[in-house]
């Protein structure tokens, strides 16, 4: 595979707009004919044999790329720095829960058991359970839950209580927060590196280019200047904070609270539109696995999609199915806005008698459609959002018909749920669409 493609596929679609610009040099260089330039002794006459300024454009074209790279890096190395000070906030916070004393609501609940013994939390003895001989009262893993042969109804009540009451403990909140959120801060670091040295590699593989076009010999000297002005490239500031990230992951599983027996056993709901896939989403739908083992996702088709946003569809909904399904084990349409009925007919009325049901989102809208039916039937969780990311900045940026609106939202700031805002702090916003002709979804699925 050609290196342009290569660093095209190894980039973050939301991140291209900051990568080196490979593909313009290449085409600068492409468009001159090879010649010879034995006689060459200074840049000058490499200028001028490579005619029409062919030198000059190549060269703003590769300071305009150092640029874009450089404002990049540092606007995210200085949001990172920032950003590690609230995990470390969050780590702590879930310090405090641990080590605090239960409440009085969890002492008449829940028995005493040693972290290093299990994370789950074991079955009171008054209820009726029947048991595989010889096996312990706890079930330290999931292997182990076959030992569970049969439920009571009244332990299936208590646990379906117990399932709230862990779903609303501050120690709960805090660890799935700090997990999660670190967890989504470790691969976005990774993605910083990747970028980083793919970033370097086609500097020094245009470099080259121009070389061996021209016959000069400035690939070295272009290095070394780039080496002393963009020294960040190297990525140890963020491989330093990875390290740290890894340290903490490492504590906060170690403080993970005790669980009721069953929970990872649960079927875990959520819905969205997950248009312009990306990193968000994905985070998001692999931290449903802290909730349970079968993820259940419902996508709104493109109707209710514009009737939801006032907006049409980037992608399909055949694209945007085939986007979530590696991540969930189940997936249907909702045709409506309201996802309600649609809820209801997906959710079984064993799952919720037994409670082995909950529903879990991103905490970017809490009062979700459908939440009200979902309070009255099963645990409802929420996990932090990717930071600095929402499917709004990746049409801001690629999609928009404004040029400058394009590359204002690229190095905009932007809130908590990842949408781009002026320095007023108001949104940056595309044009509001009018209408949604059905012909439209098979236009907007190639752009």
């Amino acid at each position: 595979m050609k290196f342009g493609k290569s660093l095209r596929e190894a980039i973050l679609k939301e991140w291209r707009f900051y990568s080196v610009d490979y593909k313009e040099m290449k085409k600068i260089l492409k468009l001159n004919e090879p010649i010879s330039v034995e006689d060459s002794e200074s840049e000058h006459d490499i200028d001028k044999s490579l005619g029409d300024d062919c030198a000059d454009k190549f060269f703003l074209s590769f300071d305009a790329s150092k640029l874009k790279v450089e404002k990049f890096y540092y606007g995210k190395e200085a949001w990172a720095i920032e950003y590690m000070r609230v995990l470390e906030e969050r780590v702590e916070a879930l310090r405090e829960t641990t080590s605090n004393p239960p409440s009085p609501e969890s002492e008449n609940t829940i028995a005493s058991l040693p972290r290093s013994t299990s994370s789950i939390l074991p079955i009171p003895e008054n209820e009726n359970i029947e048991r595989i001989p010889n096996v312990p009262k706890y079930c330290p893993t999931m292997s182990d839950r076959h030992t569970i042969v049969k439920k009571s109804s009244s332990s299936s009540i208590w646990l379906k209580d117990e399932y709230k009451r862990v779903a609303g403990s501050k120690h709960f909140h805090n660890f799935i927060y700090a997990k999660k959120s670190l967890c989504t801060f470790e691969r976005e670091l990774d993605l910083l590196l990747d970028f980083l040295n793919f970033n370097s590699i086609a500097f020094s593989k245009i470099l080259k280019k121009f070389d061996k076009r021209t016959g000069s010999m400035m690939k070295e000297e272009k290095l070394a200047e780039l080496r002393e002005t963009h020294s960040f490239l190297d990525g140890s500031t963020l491989s330093q904070l990875r390290d740290n990230v890894s340290s903490l992951i490492d504590e906060v599983n170690s403080l993970k609270p005790c669980l009721p027996i069953g929970w990872e056993e649960r079927k875990v709901y959520t819905i969205g539109c997950f248009d312009l896939f990306h990193r968000g989403h994905q985070n998001v739908l692999m931290s449903l696995r802290e909730f349970g083992y079968y993820i259940v996702a419902g996508i709104h088709c493109d109707e209710s999609y514009f009737k939801l946003k006032n907006k049409y569809t980037i992608d399909n909904l055949e694209t945007r199915m085939n986007n979530v399904k590696p991540f969930v084990d189940q997936l249907f349409v909702i045709p409506s806005t309201d996802p309600t009925p649609f809820l209801k007919c997906m959710v079984s009325e064993q799952d919720i008698d037994t409670g082995s049901c909950c529903y879990a989102r991103g905490d970017d809208m809490k009062l979700f459609p459908g939440r009200e039916w979902c309070d009255t039937v099963m645990p409802v969780h929420f996990v932090p959002r990717t930071e600095s990311c929402s499917s709004t900045l990746i049409r801001t940026i690629y999609h928009a018909d404004c040029p400058e609106l394009r590359k204002k939202a690229a190095f905009a700031k932007t809130r908590y749920d990842g949408k781009p805002v002026d320095d007023e702090g108001n949104i940056l916003k595309l044009k509001p669409a009018t209408s949604c002709p059905a012909a439209m979804h098979s236009i907007t699925a190639s752009s």
